[in-house]
């Protein structure tokens, strides 16, 4: 995988995916109902099996065709390890925990803090349902308004600003937000289609979070890549 090359003080902002990057799917739920389909295996290796499972789904999206959300779910059924003849009720337990309320990633308060703290100007830009913002405040991830968690200065859910990733109109409304040109930002994301493609065609940096290096291969490489966000913060804060 690419490793980190930009020199840090050509970044003045880092903007955030929230899904796969800040919050993930809750694994004790996850684990509760899976526990329903008699998946023992899959069990025992719990959380790391669902995490895996999360971020298998996320390169199958950046391989698939671009509407497969529902296909994600089925590929995230079968890397949790859903048998093939359960794998319709594997489906309709992701459904049930992506609508649920999801969990802070591990790090992701300090990382935010440690970043804020550092100097930089922060915001989110998620392909969201209208309640990312409650959601990432909710957890004490960050916040637009509450003084008493790290500040940022744009959440820009898709639902409300009209326009989802790769398109890079998205990302310019954060940085527009932030008063920050895109060669001086950095966007960190869970998928190289949405995310990656999405910053660099608005002019942004992108690092890929991939923690179980997923994103392998000719055609890979035109980008940097993150295993989880302490080497992001231990790169850019000195």
């Amino acid at each position: 995988m690419a490793p980190l090359t930009l020199a840090t003080d050509a970044i003045d902002a880092v903007i955030f995916d929230a899904g796969g990057v800040l919050l993930l799917p809750d694994a004790h739920l996850g684990q509760a109902l899976f526990a329903g389909l008699g998946n023992d295996e899959a069990l025992s290796a719990w959380p790391d099996a669902w995490y895996r499972a999360y971020y298998a789904a996320m390169r199958f999206l950046d391989q698939a065709d671009p509407t497969g959300q529902p296909s994600a779910r089925r590929a995230m059924a079968e890397a949790v390890g859903v048998a093939p003849d359960r794998i319709e009720a594997g489906v309709s337990v992701m459904d049930q925990v992506a609508a649920a309320p999801w969990t802070a990633v591990d790090g992701a308060v300090q990382a935010l803090r440690d970043l804020s703290d550092a100097g930089y100007k922060l915001a989110v830009v998620s392909d969201s349902n209208g309640t990312i913002a409650q959601e990432l405040e909710r957890l004490g991830i960050c916040s637009v308004d509450d003084s008493d968690i790290t500040r940022v200065g744009a959440v820009v859910d898709s639902h409300l600003a009209g326009v989802e990733k790769p398109n890079p109109a998205i990302f310019r409304i954060a940085l527009d937000a932030l008063g920050i040109e895109a060669d001086r930002s950095l966007y960190v994301g869970d998928t190289v289609r949405f995310d990656v493609a999405g910053a660099q065609a608005a002019g942004m940096h992108a690092v890929h979070l991939d923690p179980f290096s997923f994103c392998t291969g000719p055609g890979n490489q035109g980008h940097s890549h993150i295993t989880g966000l302490l080497e992001l913060t231990s790169w850019l804060v000195r």
